[in-house]
């Protein structure tokens, strides 16, 4: 049996669409005016497709810079997963929920609800908005783990430079390994598969999904070379990575 050099993937976010309603200051698309375009329904099934072929057990979101409910086929790509036994975790900014969407969701194999809330003043309004999301839509009520992100914290990270949110807390180039990429796919909507979730215009990609088996592309030099480098800290190999503040592990 043939020994692979790192595990598979635990998350795979196949960006469904390139389209979010939002503008948030911290987020790379605000600097962009990014085209509206869909992955063709069958480029997304081709994914799920090999990963129902590897029976895989991780989980598959349909996000990535965009908002999954602007998509109305997203219901469809959560039964096409159902049918082919996998699972999914969803992301979303909440603007398009309601309490029958909420129940429509249950349906499916989704394990994992994040719920990114925006627009606080306080730690008290945030809350309040939390409350009224959970009270209102029934959020914890239903058999996934419910979380909640708080849109503009303190967690959020410099994106690579993209945006000026917290550039002056940080000395250039930043010298750390970086595991980050070791643990979740993300692909675009235009089926670039990149180096990770800040890779925002496929600056590192690795791969195309129209060309490539989604576990080729996972196992390929590219992102051996990736991994093997961010293990010893080679940031200054990536121009990205050089700028990034997101999920550093101190070598």
């Amino acid at each position: 049996m043939e020994v692979k050099p790192y595990p598979l993937f635990e998350k795979i976010s196949i960006e469904c669409n390139s389209f979010c309603n939002r503008t948030c200051s911290f987020c790379t698309r605000t600097s962009d005016n990014r085209i509206k375009a869909r992955m063709p329904e069958e480029l997304v099934y081709k994914v799920l497709d090999e990963l129902a072929e590897i029976k895989y057990s991780g989980l598959i979101a349909f996000h990535f810079y965009n908002e999954v409910f602007t998509d109305k086929r997203i219901f469809s790509f959560f039964q096409r997963c159902k049918d082919l036994g996998l699972n999914n975790y969803l992301v979303t900014n909440g603007d398009f929920l309601t309490k029958d969407t909420v129940e429509k969701l249950s349906i499916y194999n989704i394990k994992e609800f994040a719920l990114s809330v925006y627009d606080w003043e306080s730690e008290e309004d945030f809350q309040l908005k939390v409350n009224e999301f959970e009270s209102i839509l029934g959020l914890k009520t239903h058999p996934w783990d419910f979380y909640v992100v708080k849109g503009g914290g303190e967690d959020f990270s410099n994106r690579a430079g993209y945006v000026d949110f917290k550039q002056e807390e940080y000395t250039f180039p930043i010298k750390a390994a970086c595991s980050k990429i070791e643990n979740k796919l993300d692909i675009r909507y235009d089926g670039t598969v990149v180096m990770c979730c800040i890779d925002y215009y496929g600056l590192h990609s690795i791969g195309r999904i129209q060309d490539e088996h989604i576990i080729d592309i996972w196992y390929g030099e590219k992102r051996q070379k990736q991994i093997n480098d961010l293990r010893q800290g080679l940031r200054e190999n990536y121009k990205l990575c050089s700028k990034c503040s997101d999920y550093i592990v101190n070598v």
